[in-house]
């Protein structure tokens, strides 16, 4: 990774999944933080201080505040590096797990600085890992939690991490990247880790959020084989308008697996949503967002 230092990823997604005006990323940023707390107090056996957080991806005023329900959960721990392990919307042609050669990521108004050290200890793992510019420059799956981890955990630093589309390199690269961050955290490093990914799509909202509600026991039980085969059969049942129930499933195999080895033993559902409850927005073709805490 010494060939790509000094090397800044810029923007991709501002102005459509996000403001790209400094002051407009402010105040969609506090609406979400508000409307989280309004709508979502902290559940009971919640953990104070998670190991990870499960967020979904889309355009803030869709996502936003369900985001901002696990963003907030996470800021409780911490963190001095958050890893966060996002889609590969962008990158069909990948089957390793992509790691950022950026020092830094811009955003508007700012930028989160990377934990290049730790980066490079993730390429070193060898196969799946490989440093990979190319499968972040357009994607917006990481990109999209920045304006909120810059707000919650302005000093924490970022290891950004695109799943491929095989999900037994996920498997295989969460188990190694589990065990590199337990090491680490034994050492005494605070580090948590960030799964981004949305859930249903493009069916009606009942079924948006029926699929949700069928995926959150394996989730929040970190059984990646559950989450497989549930992922499996949604796909295969052919309901109307339906593409997936998870469409950061590889994501969610590797965040699993890695929080799996970093002793976490349990999900708490934090927030559940559609792109249905924006006001004016379909009912008939949405999106599924949840949030989820892992201790």
């Amino acid at each position: 990774m010494s060939g790509e230092r000094g090397r800044t990823r810029s923007p991709a997604v501002a102005g459509s999944f996000y403001p790209d005006d400094p002051g407009e990323v402010e105040r969609i940023v506090d609406r979400c933080l508000d409307e989280a707390e309004r709508r979502w107090p902290t559940p009971p056996g919640a953990p104070a201080e998670p190991i990870g957080v499960l967020v979904p991806h889309a355009g803030l005023v869709y996502s936003g505040p369900a985001a901002a329900a696990g963003w907030l959960a996470l800021a409780g721990s911490r963190p001095d590096t958050v890893v966060v392990v996002g889609t590969c919307h962008t990158a069909p042609w990948l089957r390793a797990i992509g790691v950022s050669p950026a020092e830094r990521w811009a955003l508007p108004g700012g930028a989160v600085d990377v934990d290049a050290a730790l980066a490079s200890a993730v390429v070193a793992l060898g196969a799946p890992f490989v440093a990979n510019a190319s499968a972040h420059a357009t994607e917006h799956a990481i990109e999209v939690q920045l304006p909120f981890m810059a707000r919650l955990l302005p000093r924490a630093r970022l290891v950004a991490l695109t799943a491929g589309c095989d999900p037994r390199e996920a498997v295989t690269g969460g188990d190694a990247l589990g065990a590199l961050l337990a090491d680490r955290r034994a050492e005494g490093e605070r580090i948590a880790l960030v799964i981004s990914t949305d859930f249903a799509h493009y069916p009606p909202a009942l079924v948006a959020e029926a699929v949700t509600e069928r995926h959150l026991p394996g989730l929040t039980a970190l059984d990646t084989a559950v989450t497989l085969a549930v992922e499996q059969d949604v796909r295969s049942e052919g309901s109307a308008g339906l593409d997936c129930g998870l469409c950061g499933l590889e994501a969610t195999l590797a965040g699993l697996r890695a929080l799996q080895g970093m002793g976490a033993t349990r999900g708490v559902p934090l927030a559940r949503a559609t792109s249905a409850d924006l006001a004016g927005s379909s009912r008939t073709r949405t999106v599924g967002y949840a949030s989820v805490a892992f201790a």
